[in-house]
C-alpha cells in the first residue's frame, strides 16, 4: 500500500514519465539499464535508474519484466 501511495503522490505532481521505478525497492542492480534496448534508463548519482530519454522509449517493458524487484514498471502505452 505504501508503493501505492507514493506512485500516486507522484502522479499528482506532474510526473508524465513512459517508466517509473519505486526507487525504495530498487537494490540498484542495473538489469533495467542492460536490458533497455533504447538506452531510455541509465544510473542517477544515487546509483538508482533514472529516465535520461523517455522520448525513446519503446515500451517493450523489458525492464519492467527482468526487475527482480518490481521496482519499475511502465506507467502508460505508447501512444498510437
Amino acid at each position: 500500500m505504501e508503493a501505492r501511495l507514493a506512485i500516486e503522490e507522484d502522479f499528482k505532481k506532474g510526473y508524465d514519465l513512459p517508466v517509473y521505478v519505486y526507487k525504495p525497492w530498487c537494490k540498484s542492480c542495473e538489469i533495467c539499464v542492460a536490458f533497455c534496448p533504447k538506452n531510455v534508463l541509465e544510473m542517477g548519482e544515487d546509483r538508482k535508474p533514472v529516465v535520461a530519454r523517455p522520448d525513446d522509449c519503446i515500451f517493450c517493458k523489458q525492464c519492467e519484466i527482468r526487475c527482480p524487484d518490481l521496482a519499475i514498471f511502465l506507467t502508460r502505452e505508447k501512444k498510437k
